[in-house]
């Protein structure tokens, strides 16, 4: 993809504790695809994660941005964040949400951006002929898929992986739904955010990735946070707006 389009791609990462994971992943994103723009919306890590992203900033000042929240944390509110800063950004067409734990590779993204043309969100998806998992148990293979058929069935969304963070959304859909709306701030942010965009009449593409899981720092998704993805799906489903819809 021509540098001048890459200019206008803004990879999102929403991080909290990710001192030994973000600079490296950064750099490979930059390597990966010289001109993309980096932003990180960190919830005020103890472990020096922001530290990290400025230190990074002054390799990349042009590309890399930082948003270091002090009185808010959730990974939903913090990707809303990021998402209502790039739209404020003219330049933005094409935002990339993604994990910083390296269980979402940077390899994939030129894949995704390519998807997009046909699209309004391209997912990376382990559930569809080619994708995978990598260093999970069985119980959480078992969690992870019952969840998604839960929410599909549920939501009525046509795709396989409700539940992947690993995204690319073209402008003119996040413009189209009420990013502010959003009430959920936990990982049950995925499932509502993609709810949005079937409503607002979003069409899906997937892509099989390989999710590995992550080798430093500890997973953020608690048996607490379970239990709120399980009972917002039905609030989703049977919401005053939906049933005019």
């Amino acid at each position: 993809m021509p540098k001048n389009l890459l200019s206008s791609v803004l990879v999102i990462i929403a991080t909290y504790n990710e001192a030994d994971n973000i600079s490296r992943l950064i750099d490979d994103i930059i390597a990966l695809e010289a001109g993309i723009h980096i932003l990180v919306v960190d919830d005020n890590s103890p472990d020096g994660t922001a530290e990290c992203v400025t230190q990074c900033r002054k390799k990349y000042p042009d590309t890399v941005h930082l948003i270091k929240r002090s009185n808010e944390r959730g990974y939903g509110s913090a990707f809303v964040a990021g998402f209502q800063w790039g739209l404020n950004q003219k330049q933005f067409t094409t935002f990339i949400s993604m994990d910083a734990d390296f269980s979402h590779l940077p390899r994939y993204i030129p894949v995704m951006l390519e998807k997009l043309n046909g699209a309004d969100v391209v997912i990376g998806s382990r559930y569809i002929p080619g994708g995978k998992t990598k260093n999970w148990g069985l119980h959480r293979r078992i969690l992870s898929r019952g969840a998604n058929i839960y929410s599909r069935l549920l939501l009525h969304i046509p795709v396989n992986d409700c539940t992947s963070g690993f995204r690319c959304y073209r402008r003119s859909i996040l413009e189209n739904i009420n990013l502010s709306g959003i009430t959920s701030n936990g990982y049950s942010f995925l499932e509502e955010i993609l709810y949005n965009c079937r409503r607002a009449g979003a069409l899906f593409q997937e892509i099989p990735i390989e999710f590995i899981d992550r080798t430093y720092g500890t997973s953020k998704l608690s048996k607490k946070e379970i239990f709120k993805a399980i009972l917002k799906v039905p609030k989703l489903r049977f919401s005053v707006s939906d049933k005019k819809q």
